[in-house]
C-alpha cells in the first residue's frame, strides 16, 4: 500500500493547487457519530489515500512522460530477456530472469525460468515467487490450463500467505466467468489454508499484548506476509459469491459463510469490524432484488432520489433493471478519472451477448459540485477535474446519482459492477479492471455466464379470447 510523506504529500497536492477544489464544510459530530466505532489513525490514513491509489494504479492516468518511460522500460527488459538462457542459471537469478521477462512481455522465457526453479534440487527459498511469476505469466498467455495447475501446486508446496492469496486471486479472477467450474475448484481448494490462517490470526489478536512505542521488527522471511483478518474474511466469501454464481446447494453456501463466521473474533477491533461489515453488506446483495434506485438516498436528504438526472440525449430515465434483459451498472465517484474514461465507451442501446440482450449504464456519484461550463472530452495524459466528470459523459448512458449510492453498494473500490439477471436480482458485485468493457471483456463474460444460467423467464401467452355470448332467436 503507497504512502508518502506528509512533506512530499503537501509538494504533490500544491502542483495541483490550479484546479477547483471541492469546499467541504466540517460539520460537528453528532452523539451517535462519536459513539460509533471509528478506525485507527494508520487505518484511516490508509483510506484516505485509497482514491490517489486507485488513480495512480491506472496506466491510463499516467502522464506521457511516465508512459514513454514505462515504454523504454519494457523495451531494455525484452532485450535483456532475450540474450538469456534460463537453462545457464541456477537458484535466486532464475527468480530475476523470470521478473525481467514478466516486464518485457517475454512470458514463455518467463515461464521456462520460474519451472526452472520450482523443479531443481535442494533448497528453494523463493518458492512462493516462483510460483507467483509462473502463475501469472501462464495467466498473461491465457493458459488457464496450466495456471489452474500450478495454482493449485502452489496452495500444497508453500504456507499460505499474502503473497499465495494474491497469486490464486488473479487466476481465479481470471476464470470466474469462463471457467466458473475451475475457479470453484481453486477456492475450494484454498479455503482450508485461509480458514486456518483466519484462525490463526484471530487466536493472535486474542493474546496480542498492547501496542509497542517502538515500531514492530519486519518479519523474518520478506515472502510470508500475512493478512489482515478482514482481508481473509474477504477471500473466504468469495468462495460462497462463487457457489452462489454456481448455483451450489443454498446449505453449501450457507456452510461455508457459517465457516468463516465462526473463525472471527467475538469482539473484532474496529480496523478489523468496520471493514467486514461493509464486506458483508455487499454480499447480502447477491441473490436479491436490486434496490429501487428511485428512492430516497438517506434520511439526512429525504427528498433527494438515489437517480438525480440522465446524461444521454435525449434524456430519458431508463428502466432499471431491465425487463427480461440483464442490466450491467458502473458505479464509480467523479473522481476517478480511469472510470469515465471507461464511461465514454458504454454502449448507448441494448447490445447482445452470447444471445442474451443487456443494456450497460454509468452510475455517476457526484462528491463535488459540477462545473457548469462544457468541457472538452476526457483523453489520455490530458488534465482532469472531477468537477468536469458530467461533462465528460455528456450523451452517454450515464445516470447522476446521489454519493450515498458508494456506501449502500459498499463501492470500497471502484469501477464497481453491478449485475441483475433478467428478473432484476443481483447476481454480480465486484471490482473490475479498466478494460472491463471492451470486448470480450469481463462484463461481456459475466453477462453470458449469468444468462446462461438464469435465463429470461419465456413471455406468457396470450389469454384465449372470452367466447362471444350466443345470440338471443
Amino acid at each position: 500500500m503507497l504512502k508518502f510523506p506528509l512533506a512530499v504529500l503537501l509538494t504533490m497536492l500544491a502542483t495541483v493547487g490550479a484546479y477547483p477544489q471541492a469546499t467541504v464544510p466540517a460539520a460537528p459530530p453528532s452523539a451517535q457519530q462519536t459513539a460509533a466505532p471509528q478506525l485507527s489513525p494508520k487505518a484511516a490514513y490508509d483510506q484516505a489515500m485509497r482514491p490517489l491509489e486507485i488513480t495512480r494504479h491506472s496506466v491510463a492516468n499516467w502522464s506521457d512522460a511516465e508512459v514513454a518511460a514505462l515504454s523504454v522500460t519494457m523495451a531494455q527488459a525484452k532485450a535483456a530477456c532475450d540474450v538469456r538462457d534460463p537453462k545457464t542459471f541456477n537458484g535466486s537469478d532464475l527468480i530475476d530472469l523470470a521478473q525481467l521477462c514478466s516486464l518485457g512481455l517475454a512470458y514463455p522465457t518467463a515461464v521456462q525460468a520460474a519451472l526452472r526453479y520450482i523443479k531443481a534440487d535442494g533448497p528453494k527459498p523463493q518458492l512462493s515467487q516462483a510460483y507467483t511469476s509462473l502463475v501469472d505469466a501462464l495467466l498473461r498467455l491465457k493458459d488457464e490450463h496450466d495456471a489452474l495447475t500450478y495454482a493449485q501446486a502452489m496452495l500444497d508446496a508453500v504456507p499460505y500467505s499474502a503473497q499465495t492469496a494474491e497469486t490464486t486471486d488473479d487466476a481465479i479472477a481470471f476464470m470466474q466467468f469462463v471457467y466458473t467450474p475451475d475457479a470453484l475448484a481453486l477456492a475450494i481448494k484454498r479455503q482450508p489454508l485461509l480458514l486456518e490462517r483466519l484462525n490463526a490470526a484471530t487466536a493472535a489478536a486474542a493474546q496480542a499484548p498492547p501496542a509497542p512505542a517502538a515500531p514492530a521488527p519486519p518479519p523474518a522471511s520478506p515472502e510470508a506476509p500475512q493478512q489482515a483478518i478482514h482481508e481473509l474474511y474477504a477471500d473466504g466469501l468469495f468462495l460462497a459469491e462463487l457457489q452462489q454464481l454456481s448455483k451450489s446447494p443454498p446449505e453449501e453456501v450457507a456452510a461455508t459463510v457459517t465457516a468463516l463466521d465462526a473463525a472471527l473474533p467475538a469482539t473484532p477491533a474496529a480496523d478489523e469490524a468496520i471493514p467486514i461489515a461493509i464486506i458483508r453488506r455487499s454480499y447480502a446483495l447477491l441473490g436479491k432484488p436490486l434496490p429501487n434506485l428511485a428512492h430516497p438516498a438517506h434520511p439526512a436528504n429525504p427528498k433527494q432520489p438515489v437517480i438525480m438526472r440522465t446524461l444521454d440525449t435525449p434524456p430519458r430515465l431508463p428502466q432499471i433493471p431491465a425487463r427480461n434483459a440483464i442490466t450491467a451498472l458502473l458505479l464509480f465517484p467523479d473522481w476517478c478519472a480511469q472510470c469515465i474514461r471507461m464511461g465514454t465507451k458504454m454502449p448507448p442501446t441494448v447490445f447482445s451477448v452470447a444471445g442474451r440482450s443487456a443494456y450497460l449504464y454509468g452510475l455517476l456519484a457526484e462528491t463535488m459540485p459540477e462545473n457548469p461550463e462544457p468541457t472538452k472530452p476526457i483523453a489520455t495524459g490530458t488534465a482532469f477535474a472531477p468537477a468536469d466528470a458530467a461533462n465528460y459523459l455528456r450523451n452517454t448512458p450515464t445516470l447522476v446519482v446521489d454519493p450515498a449510492l458508494l456506501d449502500q453498494f459498499a463501492a470500497t473500490d471502484v469501477p464497481l459492477l453491478i449485475l441483475t439477471d433478467g428478473q432484476g436480482i443481483v447476481r454480480v458485485v465486484q471490482t473490475v479492471s479498466d478494460d472491463a468493457i471492451s470486448p470480450g471483456g469481463t462484463i461481456d463474460s459475466a453477462i453470458a455466464l449469468v444468462g446462461r444460467q438464469w435465463p429470461n423467464r419465456p413471455p406468457k401467452p396470450p389469454a384465449p379470447p372470452a367466447p362471444k355470448p350466443a345470440l338471443k332467436p
